[in-house]
């Protein structure tokens, strides 16, 4: 008698864990789908939104786990729900964690007239980051160094401060011996080129996408254009820097603690900071949203051939991501990269916030995400070949 009843008391133990177990598998799965396209909400109509896109790479981790979670207990069905809800936020999925699991085969033609595009926000190269000049001349030249060994047809850079003492440093000459054609432009925004370019000059977009009158630049907007003659072919690269998140040390301190789980014991001040951190998370999207309608206004306006890159501070499926991409644009990650990866790589805020996005008769056949250098972000590689 009392082993039945143990066993009807763990029988009934058991479906309880099993009905909150399906329960929060399905307010799970529903938080996802929300997240996966929640990127289509204008910043200003949803403080949620944003914050649910970038929370949409991990809530997805999850979810795989749950799912993988069900299958070990055999519990068939309520893995079910995992796979479905994949299923329907699949075109978002797709996005963060892409399958392109075999490498491109180059054709002759291909490979003769293949061209390469590095984007990469080499942090002012560490400069004046150290009262060290030994150790942020190292740095610097580690970064460069990257960008020669890529021997990259265009390189685009942000946040490339290139003071006169650094220009006089021996590795700057082997990159002008390599990229004959050079403009250190607008607030940093640096293209080295191998082919000849011309800026594209607009009312709407003087010096900049944002100049110094521009009230859209009250943080770190730029974006400049060139139109470059790659042999045979006239392409129009976009360098962009979006609005930083102008995060705090005191904002990063927080973030840092609170994925420590130390925040527990200062409730009150963990409740400032999180919504000082919110507070800046929600108006730098505000104002990505701002910027890229502005430069989606230019890319309308230009011709076939268009490489978009650079420093977003966005990530993949967020509102300033889908403006950009609009309905002409490709993801060259998406279209030739494999798995999830992150571009930034500091106080644990790792997201991926570079991109690389294309339309016209080039095609990417390739783009790699290199642990190099010595910013605060990774670079991306991309090469092309041309479909006709």
């Amino acid at each position: 008698m009392i082993d039945e009843m143990k066993a009807g008391t763990k029988t009934y133990i058991l479906r309880i864990v099993k009905t909150v177990g399906i329960l929060l598998t399905v307010v799970l799965s529903l938080v996802m789908i929300y997240a996966a396209y929640c990127g289509t909400t204008h910043p200003d109509d949803s403080k949620i939104a944003p914050l649910a896109v970038l929370a949409f790479p991990f809530l997805l981790a999850i979810e795989v786990a749950v799912g993988l979670a069900w299958l070990i207990v055999r519990m068939w069905r309520c893995s079910l729900i995992v796979w479905v809800s994949m299923l329907i936020a699949w075109p978002s999925v797709s996005v963060v964690c892409p399958l392109n699991m075999f490498p491109h085969t180059y054709t002759p033609k291909e490979d003769s007239t293949k061209f390469k595009v590095l984007t990469f926000n080499v942090e002012n190269f560490k400069l004046a980051y150290y009262t060290d000049k030994e150790k942020e001349r190292r740095e610097g030249e580690a970064t460069a160094r990257y960008i020669l060994e890529q021997d990259a047809d265009v390189v685009l850079l942000q946040e490339a401060s290139l003071s006169a003492d650094f220009n006089e440093l021996p590795f700057m000459d082997a990159l002008k011996k390599v990229y004959p054609y050079r403009d250190h432009g607008y607030h940093d925004q640096v293209i080295l080129s191998k082919h000849p370019y011309q800026p594209v000059v607009d009312d709407s977009i003087k010096n900049g996408f944002a100049s110094p009158d521009n009230p859209l630049n009250s943080y770190h907007f730029y974006c400049r254009a060139f139109d470059v003659l790659v042999p045979g072919h006239k392409v129009r690269f976009f360098n962009v820097h979006l609005h930083s998140l102008s995060l705090s040390h005191n904002d990063k301190k927080f973030y840092m603690d609170l994925t420590n789980l130390k925040t527990q014991g200062e409730t009150a001040q963990a409740k400032k900071a999180g919504k000082s951190l919110v507070s800046k998370i929600n108006s730098a999207f505000r104002e990505h949203a701002k910027e890229t309608a502005l430069i989606r206004q230019v890319i309308n306006q230009s011709d076939a051939n268009v490489i978009v890159c650079g420093d977003f501070n966005d990530v993949p499926l967020s509102y300033a991501y889908r403006t950009v991409m609009g309905n002409d644009l490709t993801d060259a990650w998406v279209k030739c990269g494999f798995g999830p990866t992150t571009t930034y790589n500091n106080n644990r805020l790792f997201f991926k916030i570079d991109h690389v996005m294309y339309r016209g008769d080039m095609e990417a056949v390739e783009i790699h995400r290199h642990k190099a250098g010595a910013s605060d972000h990774y670079p991306l590689v991309t090469t092309f070949v041309w479909k006709r």
